[in-house]
């Protein structure tokens, strides 16, 4: 029988019993997302088994496929594929945090800061991903519509009160110019700080002369 984390004994059925396993079903989709995201991050893709993810969540193997299996996808893929769903959900919501900036390149920059700063945070789990988008077509498919549905309209609906305002040129299309800082989001926040292993004050520059960089190529 699988193991879930348990509601509280003496559950009667009703509305309050079907409440408190919705939050049981909840926790244990949680546990297991979080003690998946250390195991990958401690032993790769390929050195992550479903047995070491479920021992660390304490529960049961059988609900990693109950609970993340999707058509094709499951086991260990279907757990990295609701990862990345969780992931770009909570950097999403860290960036609506963050006040709106007075200049397009302050936006750009804030932007390009964030992801540098999200990279560095997640850089294990990262490697993980990428390495494994590179022979799993429906991760980076996944990795490629979370994206564009996330943090793409989110710098569109940033940058554009300043196109409105003309401190951005009206002929600018901004769902290219915010597709293009998310290339040098990667190019910074990976390759720069997590291949090239440069150090904050060189991040800083190249995050600040991208910004200024591409507003101006798009200013009225």
């Amino acid at each position: 029988m699988d193991t879930e984390l348990k509601p509280a004994e003496g559950c009667d059925e009703g509305d309050d019993c079907a409440r408190a396993k919705r939050r049981d079903k909840e926790a244990t989709k949680s546990a297991l997302l979080e003690a998946a995201v250390e195991t990958f991050a401690a032993r790769g893709f390929d050195g992550a088994t479903t047995k070491e993810v479920a021992a660390r969540a304490g529960v049961n193997e059988g609900l990693i496929q109950r609970y993340f299996a999707h058509g094709d996808v499951g086991g260990k893929a279907g757990l990295l594929q609701a990862i990345l769903g969780g992931l770009c959900g909570a950097r999403l919501t860290a960036c609506r945090m963050a006040p709106a900036a007075d200049s397009p390149e302050t936006e750009i920059a804030y932007f390009l800061k964030h992801e540098v700063e999200q990279a560095q945070s997640n850089r294990d789990l990262l490697r993980v991903m990428l390495s494994r988008a590179l022979v799993d077509p429906a991760l980076g498919q996944s990795m490629k519509q979370h994206y564009a549905a996330t943090r793409i309209p989110f710098l569109i609906d940033r940058l554009r009160p300043h196109q409105a305002e003309g401190r951005l040129d009206r002929a600018v299309d901004l769902k290219t110019l915010a597709e293009t800082v998310s290339v040098f989001a990667y190019g910074i926040g990976f390759m720069q700080q997590l291949v090239f292993a440069e150090d904050k004050a060189h991040l800083d520059a190249l995050v600040a002369s991208t910004a200024a960089t591409l507003v101006r190529g798009a200013a009225a």
